[in-house]
């Protein structure tokens, strides 16, 4: 046996990774089996699990991923449009939900970007390797293995990335329907618009945590009366009230949230344009309650589009 024969043993997925790249023109699926390693070499007749060799269990792992990579189709992203819209944009207040929009498209793109960039840069590093390999007259043997090596690890990655890419788009892509859904609550709107909202998207938002209070332990907490103190509401008088909304919640015959949001909204509708409890604590604090004209992005966004595909605002 000579030298050469000696070294190309010692690495038992090398020459299975030299044949798959020889054959593989097509990277998008390309795969390293796991028993083309763990199969192979010094673990294969290792004993493992089940009675069986380190041989054995790697193929059947490898069996285990085939049948279960469809499912990777519908898993493949953060969150269900289900849970986009139940649970993770569940503010009352539809200018709320904008903004998580917003942050969650965001966080994305960012990942989206971060995954774009990876992409074109371990496609430049398998041209790279590819050059190298296309004059293996100047490579020795162990140069020759680490670059395929390499260029197997590469490709099974872009393959793999490929899966991670398609779940952050559909992620954006359902962030996106739902952000059209959403103008027909809220549309049109400047940061300044947003600000003078925020009274009562907090509200709302205070509201629902302190009838969640009162149905648990009959009372508010420390909490959320310190949150209605900073709106500038008195958490007493919102105790009251609260309570006898409770106890006729209980004897209402829907079993959806229907009657919660209709209290709500009309709650906040009184203690903001009727009250002006938020003006009123401003003033206390020695604020001008309107927003800083100045330093507010004036333009209008979330534009509703007519038929024609002409925004709101044309011919203004």
């Amino acid at each position: 046996m000579t030298e050469q024969t000696e070294k190309k043993n010692q690495i038992a997925v090398f020459e299975e990774i030299r044949k798959d790249l020889d054959i593989t023109r097509d990277i998008s699926n390309f795969k390293v089996a796991m028993s083309d390693v763990f199969g192979k070499g010094s673990l294969a007749v290792k004993e493992s699990f089940g009675g069986l060799t380190f041989k054995d269990n790697s193929e059947k792992v490898d069996l285990a991923i085939q049948n279960t990579n469809e499912l990777q189709s519908i898993w493949n992203h953060s969150h269900t449009q289900w849970m986009w819209k139940h649970l993770n944009l569940s503010w009352h207040a539809p200018a709320k939900n904008m903004r998580q929009i917003s942050a969650e498209i965001s966080r994305k793109k960012a990942a989206l970007n971060e995954a774009k960039w990876k992409h074109v840069q371990n496609e430049v590093k398998i041209k790279k390797i590819e050059e190298e390999l296309s004059a293996p007259e100047l490579l020795d043997y162990w140069r020759e293995v680490d670059l395929k090596v390499k260029l197997a690890q590469l490709q099974e990655g872009l393959a793999e990335g490929a899966v991670h890419i398609e779940g952050a788009m559909k992620d954006i892509l359902a962030l996106n329907e739902l952000f059209e859904q959403l103008k027909a609550k809220v549309s049109g709107f400047s940061e300044e618009d947003i600000e003078k909202e925020e009274t009562k998207t907090h509200l709302k938002r205070s509201i629902v945590q302190c009838i969640r209070d009162i149905r648990q332990s009959g009372s508010i907490t420390k909490g959320e009366q310190e949150y209605l103190e900073q709106i500038g509401v008195n958490p007493t008088k919102m105790q009251h009230i609260l309570r006898q909304y409770v106890k006729s919640e209980a004897e209402q015959d829907s079993w959806d949230v229907s009657g919660l949001y209709k209290f709500v909204d009309e709650l906040v509708n009184e203690l903001a344009e009727k009250h002006k409890v938020d003006i009123v604590r401003m003033e206390l604090q020695g604020f001008d309650p309107n927003p800083i004209g100045n330093i507010t992005y004036d333009k209008k966004v979330a534009l509703l589009n007519d038929l024609t595909g002409e925004d709101e605002n044309a011919g203004n």
